[in-house]
């Protein structure tokens, strides 16, 4: 019943949605799981044989689906990862088929269902536990998947309790504790995954809100949100701080010249080699157009005019397409060593002001603004 209502809310939650592959995969995998649950439950009317490997395969199959909709979802899905579950959910159909036609005794086949189930969870409990555990939520999923792997160890070892010398009543309690895994499956299955899907979607809903979608560095918003903190924080402790604009020289003549989406890959060269010029403390930003701005953490006038210049060389030389493209950046700095704290609005007033200049000088230069 619980599978019944999770494979209904789930269907009527993804007919408002763009139906995309993991979806679809997690969607499969709780149809087939579903249907392995009904025939189990028609075995106990039957004298037949078959719905135990059938439910076991349909159960198995349903398990691949989810865990490659997992690894989707964490986006660590690969060709190499679809060929091993491919191949594992093939053995699993000869060898499960051979048992149930050699074995009479259906423990056998619970067993190597089990035995395939670990093989099929074991990468995602460790990539979430393990290897990424990025998240508080990630690491907690992850470890629940190994306590799902210890419940189905458990009821893979029936067969052999007598050779183990287990008595009925730890033989009991290791039933339970199957039946709790599973139900913990279930439970990871559904919620679980839903949780993650939650996660990803606010986390990539943030990075959109944060950074830039060409360059990947600040927005404007999230730089001076960032920002003011920083001033504040080094006025308050008389901490020197510096503030740069800078921009493309001749940035709508490469757009007319060459394309805009030329001009889009000046614009990531620029961000990605001015990165490279900074320290962990520091901010940089994109404020529109070709304009950037940095925010140079416990900056005095020495070390700004160093690292200004750095920025203004390291942009020399570029090749955009493997074609050699010269374009050079005009550069406005202000630095603060007063322990007074000033708008960014004001620093970037000034700036600007230093940056004009620059331009009237002949551009590729750094000029420094002396009025605070």
């Amino acid at each position: 019943m619980w599978q019944s209502f999770t494979v209904l809310l789930i269907v009527v939650y993804r007919l408002r949605y763009a139906q995309e592959r993991t979806s679809t995969f997690f969607v499969t995998a709780k149809y087939l799981q579903l249907a392995a649950l009904i025939l189990l439950l028609l075995n106990d009317f039957t004298d037949s044989r078959l719905p135990i490997p059938i439910s076991m395969l349909l159960a198995l199959a349903g398990g691949t689906l989810e865990s490659l909709a997992l690894l989707m979802l964490l986006r660590v899905f690969g060709s190499r990862i679809e060929r091993y579950y491919t191949i594992l959910f093939g053995v699993s159909i000869v060898i499960i088929v051979l048992l149930h036609l050699i074995m009479p005794d259906e423990r056998f086949v619970m067993a190597a269902t089990c035995l395939f189930g670990i093989m099929i969870i074991a990468l995602p409990a460790y990539i979430l536990a393990v290897k990424i555990r990025e998240t508080s939520l990630q690491r907690t999923i992850g470890l629940l998947y190994f306590v799902v792997i210890l419940a189905l160890v458990s009821k893979g070892l029936e067969p052999f309790y007598l050779m183990l010398g287990w008595n009925a009543q730890t033989s009991h309690w290791l039933q339970i504790f199957f039946y709790l895994g599973i139900y913990l499956l279930m439970f990871l299955g559904t919620a679980g995954i839903m949780l993650l899907y939650r996660e990803d979607s606010f986390t990539e809903l943030e990075r959109v809100a944060t950074y830039d979608v060409l360059t990947g560095i600040l927005n404007r918003r999230s730089f001076v949100q960032r920002a003011r903190p920083l001033i504040a924080a080094s006025a308050m402790k008389k901490l020197p701080y510096s503030f740069l604009l800078l921009d493309v020289d001749h940035f709508k003549r490469i757009n007319d010249t060459y394309g805009h989406n030329t001009g889009d890959h000046v614009l990531k060269d620029l961000a990605h080699k001015i990165k490279q010029q900074l320290g962990n403390g520091d901010l940089f930003g994109r404020f529109g157009g070709e304009e950037f701005t940095v925010l140079l953490h416990r900056a005095d006038e020495q070390n700004s005019d160093m690292i200004a210049e750095r920025m203004r060389t390291a942009v020399t030389g570029a090749v955009i397409h493997g074609v050699p493209l010269h374009y050079t950046i005009s550069v406005g700095i202000i630095t603060v060593d007063s322990g007074e704290r000033y708008s960014l609005n004001t620093l970037y007033k000034l700036s600007d002001t230093a940056l004009y200049q620059a331009k009237k000088k002949g551009r590729n230069c750094v000029v420094r603004s002396y009025d605070i």
